[in-house]
C-alpha cells in the first residue's frame, strides 16, 4: 500500500485551526497519499496524475526550488514546508511570454497529495480547505516582496534584504546571529536577486567585511545586527531584543 499521512500531521498549523476535540478525528480521517522525492532534478511530468480535480501537493518536509527561465535570464523561488504547489500547471492564456520551468529538490522532500478524495474527506472542516487555498496567496505575496527587492539598484542591498526576507521564514535565532540554514550558493543567490554571480560574490565580500553577514563551515549564512530599516517590522527583530 502507498504510504499515507494526515494533513494535520503534515502541517501542524492546520491542526491549530481545529477545535481540540476535532484534531484526533481529523488525524484519522483527513488522510492522503505521500510522495517522497530525493535530491536532484524533478521530472514533474511524471508527477501528473489522471485525476482532473487534482489540486497539487502540500510540502510536508524538505526544500525545493522552482527555476523559471525567460530568454536566458533565470529566477529562483525557494519552496518549503507548508507551501502548496501545482508543478505541472502553466497558464498558456495568462501570458504570451513562454518560460522554461524546472524544479530542483534541494533536500529530501515529502509531499502530501491534494487529490479529490482528500477534498471530500475534509468537508467537515472547511477551514482546512480555506487555509490550503491561502497558502497560494502566501506564495504570491512572498514573490511580490522578492520582486520589489530585486528592483533595488545596489546588489548589496538586494542580497541583504533577500537574506533577511528568507530569514523571516527559515531563520533561527542563535547567540552568533540569525542562522539561515539554506543551501544558498552565490550562483543561486544571483538567480534569486536578479544579478550576475561575480557581482554577488563581490557584494557578499563587502557585506562580510562590514560585519553584516558571515558563512559557517556547514554552508549556512549568519546575519548579524538588526534587520535593515526597510524591514524594521521584521518579526525576528523582536527576537533579537
Amino acid at each position: 500500500m502507498a504510504p499515507t499521512i494526515s494533513i494535520v500531521d503534515a502541517d501542524p498549523e492546520l491542526a491549530d485551526l481545529l477545535e481540540p476535540r476535532e484534531v484526533e478525528r481529523a488525524r484519522r480521517e483527513a488522510v492522503t497519499r505521500v510522495r517522497h522525492l530525493s535530491e536532484g532534478e524533478w521530472d514533474v511530468a511524471r508527477a501528473l496524475e489522471p485525476d482532473v480535480h487534482h489540486r497539487g501537493f502540500l510540502i510536508a518536509d524538505g526544500l525545493m526550488s522552482r527555476e523559471v527561465d525567460v530568454l536566458g535570464r533565470r529566477c529562483v523561488e525557494l519552496i518549503g514546508p507548508g507551501d502548496v504547489m501545482r508543478p505541472w500547471s502553466w497558464d498558456d492564456e495568462g501570458s504570451h511570454v513562454r518560460a522554461e520551468v524546472g524544479w530542483m529538490v534541494l533536500e529530501p522532500t515529502k509531499l502530501a497529495v491534494l487529490d479529490h478524495e482528500l477534498v471530500l474527506r475534509i468537508v467537515p472542516w472547511p477551514q482546512l480547505g480555506v487555509e490550503l487555498f491561502n497558502r497560494g496567496t502566501r506564495r504570491a505575496h512572498h514573490l511580490a516582496v522578492a520582486l520589489a527587492i530585486a528592483h533595488h539598484p545596489r546588489v548589496e542591498d538586494r542580497i541583504l534584504l533577500t537574506l533577511w526576507h528568507l530569514a523571516e521564514r527559515w531563520g533561527k535565532v542563535t547567540p552568533d546571529g540569525i542562522l539561515l540554514p539554506l543551501p544558498l550558493s552565490h550562483e543561486r543567490l544571483a538567480s534569486i536577486v536578479g544579478a550576475h554571480r561575480p557581482s554577488v560574490t563581490t557584494a557578499m565580500g563587502a557585506l562580510a567585511k562590514a560585519g553584516k553577514v558571515s558563512r559557517r563551515d556547514d554552508g549556512g549564512w549568519l546575519l548579524h545586527g538588526d534587520p535593515p530599516e526597510k524591514l524594521r517590522h521584521h518579526k525576528l527583530a523582536a527576537a533579537l531584543t
